[in-house]
């Protein structure tokens, strides 16, 4: 630690003078900020200069073609005839200003006239259009200087304007990708040749006369091309990856949170959405890697960010998707669960791609990554740093109490220490609040500071999320609901020991002490109250992890109920044999093809102590998609909570009060088992989505 802190790096890979040396006095955070300060005086003086002869060509062009009004000529002391000015409009489009003599011009004078302005149009428009054949030269570029491993084939080299969103879109000149297996070779190679694209950048030979360029992998090679055109803005940025199986969007923006309390600007790319420091995102477009990720390094560049987070996703990382990006920080989150292949791990891949002078935080609890955090070290010139929960890690958070909701804990460093509080999930994130101050430590921020900017924080959508109707009695007549994304067996384990830590803290509730008339007293009454699950699974999820599914059910919640998504009702038959091949116990499960129906069920069966855990059923495809599914879930949660209120409070009173005096016959008990506290229960088929 003491001794990276103190190390010079590279002025290529620099952060900034914003901030203060008393936070960060790293000399390579001063000059990345100073190169990137200078870079942008530079642009601005050259930006008013060109700025000023551009004003003052448009003066001196509009002093020769109107030179000030309506143009007249007084000879009154000449002996020549009198003079007017004619406007008129030659064949170009040119407004044309000319004198002629009142009376006395003729015709053939009018002609001469008329020529010699056509041809004065004629050069201008002729000057025009080599100019503008200039400017599209110098906007080419050459294939050949932006690939280090390309091969051409019927040609030396491309020459291209720009990259064709498709085949269909493609305008002359420029550079069409053929994509393996998702585009038609034939379609392709006809709208390229009608089209007059520069060239094809394909993964293998087509038969076709025009120049291809051949690559191992074209996404890879669309990230590299688009990093050279852009000039490398990984190198302006400090670049923190954040790589894991569980936890990575809450670390990255609590992260974020941290380094704004620099204060610095600070971009991030994660599944919630993505920011350039200064606009913020929840759109249909997700960046996630390749030249999508270069372009968002770029845009965060031009708004004068200072450092990028990126959410690197496991399986994009084996294939290389992240290849043309250096990372000065890595930030490992969850466990390295490993593969059941012979390839290296995600966490081992995210490693390789930090640079000189870089740092490896890990969590202390997992020694597959401590140890191949070290191997990395001992091979590059990087430091690895640990944190942890109650442990001895280099950062570490320990615990002093949780209660309702809030975290109270120490952070701890060397030999300094901070009282901190925290919300985020009900207390349950102290790992990515660990690894997030582990951030703050490494550019040497302030303890307090860091402690300070965790605690602003309190909560995320679909992480462990707390989902209640506004109003105080309706929450407490009915069972408390937590809603989290799930997506692996490590996530959905986590929520199922958050929630059962959570309940464990309830106390149990214990019914009035009653004395019947015949038999003993009740002595003990008390009810535990239990966790019901109710977890969505996807046609996404392999053998593997629908057993662990399986496993996790039937030893962790003491009800659960199988559900999946509406999308994926057709093959929830079969990935429910999958989820039961894990279970001992196939009775203990319930299963209901319809999502909003399953957590009606799990609601109205649950009693008010219970807690109800939701996980999964959500689209993820981009961020707007998981903002409304996770919407929507919540409405259907919400609308449980009113409709059994609605019923409780319809239950509460005697039928005689409402009116009911024709089924008050003689001898009827009203007091009898007519108000129970519960609505009906659904009556649900298995497999039945309508």
């Amino acid at each position: 630690m003491t001794a990276w802190t103190r190390r010079n790096v590279s002025a290529t890979k620099i952060l900034g003078k914003d901030f203060p040396r008393s936070v960060l006095s790293r000399n390579w955070v001063r000059v990345k900020l100073d190169s990137r300060e200078q870079r942008s005086t530079e642009t601005i003086h050259s930006r008013q200069q060109g700025g000023d002869e551009m004003r003052h060509a448009i003066d001196q062009w509009l002093s020769q073609t109107k030179p000030g009004g309506t143009f007249r000529s007084s000879f009154g002391s000449s002996s020549l005839p009198p003079h007017e000015a004619v406007k008129w409009t030659d064949p170009s489009g040119t407004s044309v200003q000319t004198v002629r003599r009142v009376e006395q011009s003729s015709a053939t004078e009018q002609i001469q006239s008329r020529t010699a302005k056509l041809a004065a149009a004629t050069e201008q428009e002729s000057a025009t259009s080599h100019s503008s054949a200039t400017k599209r030269d110098d906007a080419t570029a050459r294939l050949s200087g932006l690939l280090k491993k390309v091969r051409f084939f019927s040609g030396s080299d491309i020459e291209f304007t720009s990259i064709a969103q498709s085949a269909e879109t493609c305008q002359p000149g420029q550079l069409v990708v053929y994509r393996l297996g998702d585009d038609c070779p034939v379609e392709l190679i006809s709208q390229a040749l009608a089209r007059g694209a520069a060239g094809i950048l394909t993964e293998q030979i087509l038969p076709a006369p025009i120049p291809q360029a051949i690559v191992a992998d074209t996404d890879r090679a669309l990230a590299e091309i688009r990093s050279n055109q852009t000039d490398r803005p990984d190198q302006k940025l400090i670049t923190i990856g954040i790589v894991g199986s569980a936890g990575k969007t809450i670390t990255s923006f609590l992260t974020a949170s941290v380094l704004r309390d620099i204060p610095c600007r600070v971009a991030y790319q994660t599944d919630l959405g993505s920011s350039d420091s200064v606009v913020t995102e929840a759109g249909t477009a997700k960046v996630t890697n390749g030249a999508s990720l270069i372009d968002a390094l770029s845009d965060a560049v031009d708004a004068g960010a200072a450092v990028s987070i990126t959410e690197m996703d496991s399986a994009q990382l084996r294939l290389g998707a992240y290849d043309q990006i250096e990372l000065d920080i890595v930030v490992v989150t969850g466990l390295d669960m490993g593969g059941n292949d012979f390839g290296p791990s995600p966490i081992e891949c995210a490693f390789e791609l930090a640079g000189q002078g870089g740092v490896l935080i890990v969590p202390e609890s997992d020694q597959r990554a401590v140890s191949a955090a070290h191997t990395a070290a001992q091979s590059q010139n990087i430091e690895v740093v640990t944190y942890g929960v109650d442990n001895g890690a280099d950062v570490s958070i320990r615990t002093i109490s949780l209660e309702d909701g809030t975290l109270t804990a120490m952070l701890r460093h060397e030999s300094r220490a901070a009282v901190m509080e925290s919300f985020l999930g009900r207390g349950h994130f102290a790992e990515c609040l660990a690894a997030a101050a582990a951030v703050g430590v490494v550019t040497e921020n302030p303890l307090p500071q860091i402690a300070e900017s965790l605690c602003k924080l309190r909560e995320l959508p679909g992480r462990f999320e707390a989902i209640t109707s506004g109003d105080w009695e309706t929450d407490q007549n009915n069972p408390v609901v937590r809603l989290d994304i799930g997506g692996s067996p490590e996530r959905v384990k986590f929520a199922l020991q958050a929630a059962r830590k959570e309940l464990l803290q309830t106390p149990a509730s214990t019914a009035p002490m009653t004395l019947p008339m015949h038999g003993s007293s009740s002595v003990n009454n008390t009810k535990r109250p239990k966790l019901w699950c109710v977890l969505s699974v996807s046609e996404n999820d392999d053998a593997e992890t629908l057993m662990q599914y399986g496993r996790l059910l039937e030893s962790m919640p003491d009800h659960c109920v199988l559900t999946c998504a509406d999308k994926d009702k057709a093959n929830f038959l079969s990935m429910s044999h999958g989820v039961l091949d894990g279970i001992q116990d196939v009775a203990a499960m319930r299963l209901v093809a319809d999502s909003s129906r399953a957590i009606q069920w799990a609601h109205a069966e649950a009693s008010n102590n219970d807690m109800i855990l939701v996980v999964g059923g959500i689209d993820r495809s981009h961020p707007d998609s998981e903002r409304r599914s996770l919407d929507a879930v919540t409405q259907v949660i919400a609308a449980c909570a009113e409709e059994s209120q609605r019923a409780r409070q319809a239950n509460s009173h005697p039928s005689i009060l409402k009116g009911s005096h024709a089924d008050a016959t003689p001898g009827k008990d009203l007091t009898g088992p007519n108000s129970s506290t519960k609505s009906d229960k659904p009556d649900l088929k298995l497999f039945d989505g309508n």
